[in-house]
């Protein structure tokens, strides 16, 4: 079954051909599974890994090379998926990763950017959150909706939206918002939507960024840009990316230069970088 599953993969990359990205790079055989991406400043991209593996982060020019390394030394990688910056300059790494949806333990790690690139070790402050709606440790199979892979900064809180688990797929997206201090919260849920119900390789979230009111909604075949408020989504554009493969992160510099990059996997490929070109409207 898994065969198959791979094959059809491979055969939906030879139809899916509006590719609308460039490979600028290769990244770092230490940064083979990238789940989260996001700018230091318009030249500097920072990284981290999915769970599992060491806490840290990895800072890397726009042709995915890596320039620097830094430990965060009070953090543990159960599951982090994603990662975002504030305007002045705090780094947020989302351990929300919640395959099962039974975890209890979800929390934002912030450590301040100041200097962090002459420094090999760094410390922490800890957000640690549930959902509201949530019950049940996992819930039913229809209702497996606390997973999450997409964060990022708006305003003043972090926005965090859901990727469907849920049997049968429905595509339902859930929004939550969670202070960006220090403490122990409950999720305030926001809109519902329902990106699509396609699939889990379509139409489930794997990145997400919001930059100067819009949204970036990225999955393993294309991005979704939407005006934002913390009301609602306007569909604005959709790019096909090309080729499926696991792509699980995306940043967007002031300038607005959209970058993704996907993991290494050995039937799908991956494990670079890539600038996105947003195509003119016909």
């Amino acid at each position: 079954m898994k065969f198959l599953f791979l094959l059809f993969l491979v055969l939906l990359n030879f139809v899916n051909l509006q590719a609308q990205k460039k490979m600028v790079g290769t990244l770092p055989s230490k940064l083979k599974e990238i789940s989260g991406l996001a700018f230091l400043n318009d030249s500097i991209l920072v990284a981290h890994n999915d769970g599992g593996h060491d806490p840290e982060l990895f800072f890397l020019n726009l042709l995915g090379e890596k320039i620097h390394k830094v430990t965060v030394e009070n953090a543990e990688n159960k599951d982090w998926e994603d990662i975002t910056i504030d305007s002045k300059g705090f780094i947020y790494i989302g351990d929300i990763g919640n395959n099962n949806n039974n975890r209890k333990d979800l929390c934002i790690y912030k450590v301040n950017s100041k200097d962090i690139l002459k420094k090999e070790i760094v410390k922490a402050e800890k957000i640690s959150f549930t959902y509201p709606d949530q019950k049940e440790f996992p819930p039913s199979d229809d209702k497996l909706h606390f997973d999450a892979e997409g964060m990022a900064f708006y305003k003043d809180s972090l926005y965090i939206f859901t990727k469907c688990r849920a049997e049968p797929f429905d595509g339902k997206t859930f929004t939550y918002t969670v202070p960006s201090k220090s403490g122990t919260y409950v999720a305030f849920k926001g809109i519902e939507y329902v990106l699509g119900k396609g699939g889990w390789w379509k139409d489930a979230i794997t990145g997400l960024e919001i930059k100067n009111d819009k949204c970036y909604i990225l999955t393993y075949n294309r991005l979704i840009i939407y005006s934002f408020s913390h009301k609602k989504l306007e569909f604005i554009q959709e790019i096909m990316l090309g080729k499926i493969s696991q792509k699980e992160s995306v940043a967007v510099n002031s300038k607005g230069a959209i970058y993704v990059a996907d993991e290494k996997h050995k039937v799908l490929g991956g494990g670079n970088l890539y600038k996105i070109t947003i195509p003119k409207k016909k």
